[in-house]
């Protein structure tokens, strides 16, 4: 973005009111407002490109914001700013230079159209909604969607999922992701039916009730530091080093074993072991099961630091 202010703060600084009015003009420049470059011009100036020439650069850059102005202007009806378009559409533009082989006898602005409507269509996609959305998600939606209309066209009556899957073809692989994106949104102070006063925040609960309902004023803190007991000294220090559980910066193995003294092939070693442990003090079935713990904690149990994963599900499953 270093480009665009550079570009664009002689205008700016000139015509400040006239730029809080127009949101497009504010991108718009001198050398903006000259024709786009001849296929003659172009060639020169990427050629001043290539030898390193950052004001052909900004020239080709700047002759071409029309282009962004003139596409970004077809999506002025979204909920997404104006200037926040152009911004995107410009940044396409730059990705189109960077990208675009003036020896190939192909326009730069046939090249770069596509770019900045891809780069602004992503925006949108994004910020239009109250949860952004992946894009590969949005389109899979539009598409599905298209299918679904078809298929109701075709069928006179509404398609099931399994046709729409098939109808997809390639593209199913979509359809879960499709499937739970959201659509809407809901406002908390919205009624919950028509004859009713309360709102969808009256019956959510409060924050206070959801801090003393985990685990009766635990915490998930608390629940691994009483799992981490179970671990030898040394295992307890290589797992918390490797995943950041003391700085929030998981280190390397050959990292921890420089800082410990030791061979990287020891600490992977304690690493592993450690991490059975862990397992079998809180895995139930292949899911964390803190209830585990729960028998466990204020039981003193003797020498526990120095038992095998085998010897600790062991205790856990006569603690049942």
């Amino acid at each position: 973005m270093v480009v665009l202010f550079d570009m664009v703060s002689p205008h700016y600084q000139n015509n400040k009111q006239s730029d809080d009015l127009d949101p497009v003009g504010r991108f718009i420049s001198d050398r903006s407002r000259m024709a786009p470059p001849t296929k003659e011009e172009c060639d020169k100036l990427f050629e001043e490109m290539s030898n390193g020439s950052e004001d052909a650069r900004k020239e080709l850059i700047e002759r071409h914001i029309r282009l962004v102005a003139s596409i970004a202007l077809k999506f002025r009806q979204t909920n997404v700013q104006m200037e926040d378009i152009m911004a995107e559409g410009i940044q396409g533009l730059v990705v189109a230079l960077d990208k675009f082989d003036h020896t190939r006898g192909i326009k730069l602005s046939t090249y770069a159209a596509w770019w900045i409507r891809q780069r602004i269509q992503r925006l949108i996609g994004k910020m239009s909604g109250a949860v952004a959305v992946p894009h590969d998600v949005s389109q899979g939606k539009r598409k599905e969607g298209q299918v679904r209309s078809d298929l109701q066209v075709e069928f006179g009556r509404n398609p099931t999922d399994d046709e729409v899957s098939h109808a997809l073809g390639q593209d199913r692989n979509l359809t879960k992701r499709v499937k739970f994106a959201p659509t809407s949104c809901l406002s908390l102070d919205e009624p919950l039916s028509e004859d009713s006063n309360n709102t969808l925040a009256d019956i959510m609960t409060a924050e206070e009730e959801l801090a003393q309902s985990y685990r009766e004023e635990g915490s998930l803190s608390d629940d691994i530091s009483v799992a981490l007991s179970f671990l030898d000294q040394r295992e307890r220090k290589v797992l918390s080093m490797r995943f950041g559980m003391d700085q929030g910066e998981s280190m390397k193995l050959d990292d921890i074993a420089d800082y410990m003294n030791v061979s990287g092939e020891r600490v992977r070693q304690l690493e592993s072991l450690g991490l059975r442990k862990l397992r079998a003090v809180l895995l139930q079935n292949g899911n964390a099961d803190f209830r585990k713990l729960d028998k466990l904690v204020g039981t003193d149990l003797r020498g526990k630091s120095k038992m095998s994963p085998l010897e600790l599900s062991l205790v856990l499953d006569s603690a049942s």
